[in-house]
C-alpha cells in the first residue's frame, strides 16, 4: 500500500522568519541609535563637553556598524548584510525631514522641554553640575533640574550636530517606527501571516497619544512606543531566546526609562508580568529573563540614567522627585490646574471611566472653568473632533469610538474567557498587567499620563486571531481592530491637518517678520527660550518686553485656548532697528 504524495499545487506557508530578522535588526539599529547618542553626549560631558557636535554622528556610525554585524551574524551574505541598516538610515532621514518641517507648537514642549535642550546643547553639564537656575522658568526650575533627560539629550546632540533644533524631534518617528516594526517582527514569530501582523502592529503602534506628539517635543510618545518595543521583544524572546532580542530589550527599555520616570515604573510591571509567566510555565527561561531584566535596569537607571535617578537619590534622597514624594509634586499640580473641575472629587477609577466614555474635549481649558461631559458610545458629532488638534487631549483622548469599542472589546474578551483554545491565563495576565499600571497613580485617567489604556481592547482579538477561530469570531475580530485603526486615524488626520495649517501660518508669520525692515516688539512670556530661539533662527531683529504688549498681534504658538501665546508688534522707530539684542537670546553654541 502507497501512502498518497502531496499533491504539486498544495502551497506552502511561506517562510517568515528573514523578515522577521531583518525587522529586529532594523529596530535594534534605530534603538541604538538613540541610546549610544546619549551614551556619548554623556562621555563628552564626562571629558569637558569634549567633541559634543560629533556625538550624534559618531553614534549613527556605531549604530549602522551593529546592524550590518548582526545582519552578518544572522547568516546574510554580501550587499545583504548592510540592507537592514541602510532601511533604518531611509526611515532615519525620513523622521529627520519629518521633523524639520514641523514646528513643536506643544505648550510643555516650548515651555520647558526645549529650555533644557538648549541648555544641553549650549553650556550644562548635567553630570557635574545636575542643578542650576534658569532665568524665567522658576515654575518649571524642578522639573529642567530632576526629570528624566533621555529625548533632550538626543535633540540637544542633533542640534549641536546641525544647528536646527526642530531636527531633534525626529525621536518620536523613530520611536513609532520601531514599535511597528517590532511588533509586527513579534506577530511573525508568533506564525501569524504577514497581512494580519501588518494590521496587528498598524493597530497597536498607531496610539492616538503617539501619533498627537509626533511634532513635538513631548515625550510621552517616546516612553509609550519603545515600552511597546520592549514588550514586543520580551514576547519573542521568551518563545526563543536570542542575543538579538536581548540586546533589544536592553536599548529599549533604557529609552523609556530616561524618557520619563512612569516608564521606569511601567517597565518594572511588565518585567514582573513575564517573571511570573515564567516561574509558571517556562521556569528554564526564568533566570536568563531575569538577568536581562536586571541588566536592562542597571543600564537604563543606574548607567545612562545617571541623571536623574541616581543625583537625585543623593541630592533630593528620592530618586522620582519632584514628580512624587514632595509637598507641591508633579501629581498636585495637575489636580489643581489640569482637571476637569468635576472630576477633581472623584477617585481615579471614577475619573478613568468618565474620561474613557466622554465626549471628546480639552477641560478645563480652552475656557476655564469648564467641566467634562459624558456622551453615549459612537455619538461623537464633527464639531467634536476638533478637540483632536490639542496635543493632550483629555477626554475621549484615544478618539471618539474609543468608548463604543471598549465595550465590544469587553463582550468579547468574556466570550473568549470562555473559549476552549484560547490562552485564557496569559489574556487575563496582560490585562490585569496593563489595568494595575493605569490605577497605579491617580493621574493616569489622562491620556498622554497612561498611554498603555490604548492596547486593552484589541487583547481579545489578539488572542483570538491566534488560534483556530470559527467565521464569526474572525469577523468580531477583525471588526474591532478596523473599528481600533480607523478610529487612531481619524485623531491623526484632524491632529495633522491641524500641524499643518498651524506650522505653515508660523512659517508665513517668521517669514514676514524676517523680511520687516522694522525690528519687533516680543511678549514670550512662558516661551523665552525657544521663542528666542526660533527669531533667532529666522534672523529676526527684535527687543524683548517682560510685559504684555497693548494692541499686540499674536504669533501662532500655541493651539487655540490655551493660555500665553506669543505677542508682538512691530516698532514703528526704524533707528530702533539696531537696538541690543538680550544676552538671554539663545544662540547656536
Amino acid at each position: 500500500m502507497t501512502v498518497p504524495s502531496t499533491p504539486a499545487h498544495t502551497p506552502h506557508p511561506p517562510d517568515n522568519t528573514p523578515l522577521s530578522k531583518t525587522c529586529w535588526i532594523i529596530v535594534l539599529t534605530l534603538a541604538a541609535f538613540i541610546c549610544l547618542t546619549q551614551a556619548a553626549v554623556m562621555l563628552s560631558m564626562l571629558l569637558g563637553r569634549l567633541a559634543m557636535p560629533a556625538a550624534a554622528p559618531l553614534a549613527l556610525a556605531l549604530s549602522l556598524l551593529i546592524g550590518i554585524a548582526a545582519a552578518r551574524a544572522a547568516g546574510r551574505r554580501r550587499w545583504r548584510q548592510a540592507l537592514p541598516a541602510l532601511l533604518a538610515l531611509a526611515i532615519l532621514l525620513a523622521a529627520t525631514a519629518f521633523s524639520a518641517f514641523y514646528f513643536d507648537l506643544s505648550w510643555d514642549g516650548q515651555n520647558y522641554h526645549q529650555s533644557a535642550i538648549y541648555a544641553l546643547a549650549q553650556d550644562w553639564n548635567v553630570l557635574f553640575h545636575p542643578l542650576r537656575t534658569f532665568e524665567h522658568s522658576q515654575g518649571t526650575q524642578p522639573w529642567v533640574d530632576h526629570y528624566a533627560k533621555g529625548p533632550w539629550y538626543f535633540a540637544a546632540a542633533i542640534f549641536d550636530a546641525t544647528g536646527y533644533v526642530e531636527w531633534g524631534k525626529s525621536i518620536n518617528l523613530l520611536a513609532l517606527a520601531a514599535s511597528a516594526l517590532a511588533l509586527f517582527a513579534a506577530a511573525l514569530d508568533a506564525g501569524l501571516t504577514r497581512a494580519r501582523a501588518a494590521i496587528i502592529a498598524l493597530v497597536l503602534a498607531f496610539n492616538p497619544v503617539v501619533i498627537s506628539e509626533l511634532t513635538t517635543f513631548l515625550v510621552d510618545a517616546v516612553m509609550a512606543a519603545f515600552l511597546l518595543t520592549t514588550a514586543a521583544a520580551i514576547f519573542s524572546y521568551l518563545r526563543r531566546p536570542r542575543p538579538l532580542l536581548a540586546w533589544i530589550i536592553l536599548c529599549a527599555s533604557a529609552i523609556s526609562i530616561n524618557a520619563k520616570f512612569t516608564g521606569l515604573v511601567f517597565l518594572c510591571m511588565i518585567f514582573t508580568a513575564a517573571a511570573l509567566w515564567c516561574l509558571l510555565f517556562q521556569r528554564r527561561r526564568l533566570f536568563p529573563f531575569l538577568a536581562v531584566s536586571a541588566t536592562a535596569l542597571l543600564l537604563g537607571a543606574g548607567v545612562l540614567g545617571y541623571n536623574p535617578y541616581v543625583t537625585n537619590t543623593f541630592l533630593r534622597h528620592n530618586p522620582f522627585y519632584p514628580a512624587i514624594g514632595t509637598k507641591d509634586d508633579a501629581q498636585h499640580d495637575i489636580e489643581k490646574f489640569e482637571t476637569p473641575s468635576n472630576l477633581i472629587p472623584h477617585n481615579r477609577f471614577y475619573r478613568l471611566l468618565f474620561v474613557t466614555f466622554g465626549r471628546p474635549g480639552n477641560a478645563p481649558y480652552p475656557h476655564r472653568p469648564t467641566n467634562a461631559q459624558l456622551m453615549p458610545p459612537f455619538a461623537a458629532a464633527p464639531s467634536d473632533l476638533r478637540f483632536y488638534d490639542y496635543h493632550e487631549t483629555r477626554v475621549a483622548g484615544f478618539g471618539p469610538w474609543f468608548s463604543g469599542l471598549l465595550i465590544l472589546s469587553t463582550l468579547l474578551f468574556l466570550y473568549a474567557l470562555c473559549r476552549p483554545g484560547v490562552s485564557r491565563i496569559a489574556m487575563t495576565l496582560v490585562a490585569l498587567t496593563l489595568l494595575a499600571s493605569i490605577f497605579s497613580s491617580a493621574v493616569f485617567w489622562w491620556p498622554r499620563y497612561g498611554p498603555q489604556f490604548w492596547l486593552l481592547p484589541a487583547l481579545p482579538a489578539l488572542f483570538l486571531l491566534a488560534g483556530a477561530l470559527q467565521r464569526w469570531e474572525a469577523a468580531a475580530a477583525w471588526t474591532l481592530l478596523a473599528g481600533l485603526l480607523a478610529n487612531a486615524l481619524i485623531v491623526a488626520a484632524v491632529h495633522l491637518a491641524w500641524e499643518t495649517r498651524s506650522t505653515l501660518t508660523l512659517r508665513r508669520e517668521l517669514a514676514q517678520l524676517a523680511q520687516s525692515p522694522q525690528p519687533v516688539l516680543v511678549f514670550f512670556d512662558e516661551f523665552a527660550v525657544s521663542g528666542q530661539g526660533r527669531m533667532d533662527a529666522w534672523h529676526i531683529p527684535f527687543l524683548r518686553t517682560l510685559k504684555p504688549i497693548p494692541a499686540s498681534r499674536q504669533l501662532m504658538s500655541v493651539v487655540e485656548g490655551y493660555p500665553h501665546p506669543i505677542q508682538y508688534r512691530l516698532i514703528p522707530n526704524p533707528e530702533s532697528t539696531h537696538a541690543p539684542r538680550p544676552a538671554t537670546a539663545p544662540t547656536r553654541p
